[in-house]
């Protein structure tokens, strides 16, 4: 590999001796480094960049969340060397990618629904100190193989084991500024047998990239500076909604929930209202016929059925059929586990990330008659059957000033141990090893919405709301720890393909808490700088696809709680 003609050549460097030091990133919240691609010529190619936070480097390394085979390089090109270094160093590197959802209880395949296959990057980094001109630089090279990784289970516990079996290679040449803490330009040479994919399958892809980066400049996230752009984003994306509807209704004539009208009229507009558009706004008006069809069989789109109805100020007719629609949803709830499963009169397991919603929409309909031991049942799985995750770190918030759903404590919140909880409410048999099973962060995220809706449905006291500090504190630990606004965690699974879904979940559920930063990271002005980049020329999100009406109505549910 070391044979590869890579296209940054540097030649001519004098090697400049100094005393040994550590290299470090010095790139800080609240900036991002933005990178240009370049074509073989060093030219930038037009519509391609790249956005790296200060939120996502670590000191030697980095925190980049990638969820396709494609991405692998950006992951192993922002890597120091570990240990201080004079005018050169070399080390060993491995790292696992696609292998967080490993499960000892269904296995990866039973977990991620055939996620894409584990792998690793092993190999060695070299870094030597020159000089070009009056600029010293750090010359980062590296020569990794990207190995398959196998899973046996042994004695009931998961041994993950590297295999010989190399699926492809990476050279990599980085050049580092150390005075400015940042790569200034990288190149690569990538092959490799993957994965990717496609209409919700995994199928495997030869990939062959020569690519180049160079750094563009340093931006300071500024929220006055931001906030016009996001208004404009959002008055494009209203628009363009409003252009899609036809007949009172949303559709893709896509198969299966994912393309139902009354699914993607409920989403559309949760959107539009959340964004500020008027319930007698003529669009949102003439939607409500969709809204009050008749109730699917699916759960999934009868609670959003609901969640539309309580969102658009409904007449006295709408609010009554979100009223039916909430007991015949309470109907549907599962005696043994007390959750919902996807379908009802199927004897399917409840879901957990489903139940929460099924809450969730119950709850928005005060005038229902839902018993409170329904949301005191829920709330007490909530607050109790979470499964604690691996890690272990301090809770770092910040919050608005008028903040009353988060009490901070430097002491309680060191070395938290985060948690999730399990994919399934199984609790009908404890044995069952679904049950323990962690659910992917759309469950971290659910769990939290009820954790902080279901006490101020049931009006819980001071005394009461207190009990719920440690689950609250630790699932948000997890966020933490894995954050990322780029991907879904884990990010093997079939849900990293539903990532404007995640942040039109996400943002809604930080903004209610009145979280500012969650590790640093100003999620408001980190997630909006990627989703502006984005959104298509048109005002949507994946234009010209069939999933474009949902995904932007995703997209403009993070935007508008990301609204200061």
């Amino acid at each position: 590999m070391r044979s590869l003609v890579l296209a940054l050549v540097l030649l001519g460097f004098a090697t400049q001796d100094k005393a040994a030091r550590k290299l470090e990133w010095k790139l800080p919240p609240g900036h991002a480094a933005e990178f240009v691609y370049l074509d073989r010529a060093g030219k930038p190619v037009a519509d391609q960049k790249l956005l790296i936070f200060g939120t996502e480097l670590t000191p030697t390394s980095n925190r980049l969340a990638i969820d396709t085979f494609e991405q692998l390089p950006l992951a192993l090109i922002f890597q120091l060397p570990p240990e201080a270094m004079k005018s050169a160093i070399g080390w060993e590197h491995l790292s696992y990618y696609f292998n967080d959802a490993l499960d000892v209880a269904g296995g990866y395949d039973a977990l991620a629904g055939g996620g894409l296959r584990a792998v690793c990057a092993k190999g060695r980094y070299v870094a030597k100190t020159q000089k070009k001109g009056d600029e010293e630089l750090v010359i980062i090279e590296g020569s990794l193989s990207i190995v398959e990784l196998r899973r046996d289970l042994v004695n009931n516990q998961l041994r993950v084991i590297v295999t010989k079996n190399e699926l492809g290679t990476l050279a990599t040449q980085a050049q580092f500024n150390p005075a400015k803490g940042m790569i200034q330009k990288a190149v690569w040479q990538y092959k490799i047998k993957g994965q990717d994919r496609e209409a919700g399958r995994v199928v495997d892809k030869r990939t062959e990239t020569h690519s180049m980066i160079e750094l563009k400049e340093d931006l300071e996230l500024d929220a006055a500076k931001i906030q016009p752009a996001i208004d404009l984003s959002m008055t494009r994306a209203i628009d363009w909604l409003k252009k899609q509807q036809k007949g009172g209704s949303w559709a893709n004539g896509k198969p299966g929930p994912a393309g139902d009208a009354a699914y993607l009229t409920s989403i559309a507009v949760r959107a539009l209202v959340a964004a500020g558009v008027k319930p007698d706004d003529p669009v949102i008006a003439q939607a409500s016929k969709t809204l009050r069809s008749t109730p699917p069989q699916e759960n999934f789109v009868l609670c959003q059925q609901i969640l539309a109805l309580s969102a658009k100020n409904p007449t006295k007719d709408e609010a009554d059929d979100a009223k039916r629609f909430a007991e015949e949803l309470l109907r549907r709830k599962d005696p043994r586990s007390g959750g919902w499963a996807g379908v009802s009169g199927r004897n399917d397991p409840a879901g957990t990330f489903l139940s929460a919603l099924a809450l969730e929409a119950l709850a928005a309909v005060p005038e229902a008659k839902i018993p409170d031991d329904t949301l005191r049942s829920g709330l007490e799985f909530f607050s109790g059957s979470w499964v604690e995750d691996e890690g272990k770190g301090d809770l770092e918030l910040e919050l608005e000033k008028d903040a009353a759903t988060i009490v901070l404590d430097p002491k309680k919140d060191k070395d938290l141990v985060p948690v999730n909880w399990p994919a399934l409410m199984a609790r009908q048999n404890v044995n069952d090893q679904r049950a323990i099973r962690k659910g992917s962060f759309f469950t971290v995220v659910a769990g939290l919405r009820m954790l902080f809706l279901l006490p101020e449905r049931l009006k819980l006291d001071e005394r009461q709301t207190k009990n719920l500090e440690l689950p609250i504190h630790r699932a948000l630990a997890n966020l933490q720890l894995r954050w990322t606004l780029r991907a879904v965690p884990p990010i093997e699974g079939p849900w990293s393909a539903q990532r404007l879904e995640y942040l039109g979940l996400l943002g809604p559920t930080l903004a209610h808490a009145k979280i500012d930063k969650i590790g640093g990271s100003d999620w408001r002005l980190e997630g909006a700088s990627l989703l502006l980049r984005e959104q298509g020329d048109d005002g949507s999100w994946f234009p010209g696809t069939d999933q474009a009406v949902l995904k932007t109505a995703h997209a403009l549910l993070f935007l508008a709680s990301a609204k200061r």
